[in-house]
């Protein structure tokens, strides 16, 4: 070894994974439409996901179907 203790690979190193698993998702809208959406979701100060998310009203969808689900298996 030449005492370099720098650099590579850590046990422990690295920002930690949190409570939500992310996915890419890819669409396909006209380009007026994707500046749109860009300049909104700036002027709220959101990414565009998050706004999409939003606006959707993703999260609760999400939450009501767990909900659904886990009242299934209680019976």
């Amino acid at each position: 070894m030449d005492g370099r203790n720098w650099g590579g690979k850590r046990k422990g190193a690295g920002r930690k994974k949190g409570e939500v698993e992310y996915q890419t998702f890819s669409v396909v809208l006209p380009k007026e439409e994707v500046e749109l959406l860009r300049r909104e979701a700036k002027s709220q100060k959101m990414t565009v996901s998050r706004f999409i998310s939003k606006y959707l009203h993703l999260a609760e969808a999400v939450e009501i179907e767990k909900a659904g689900k886990e009242g299934v298996q209680e019976l």
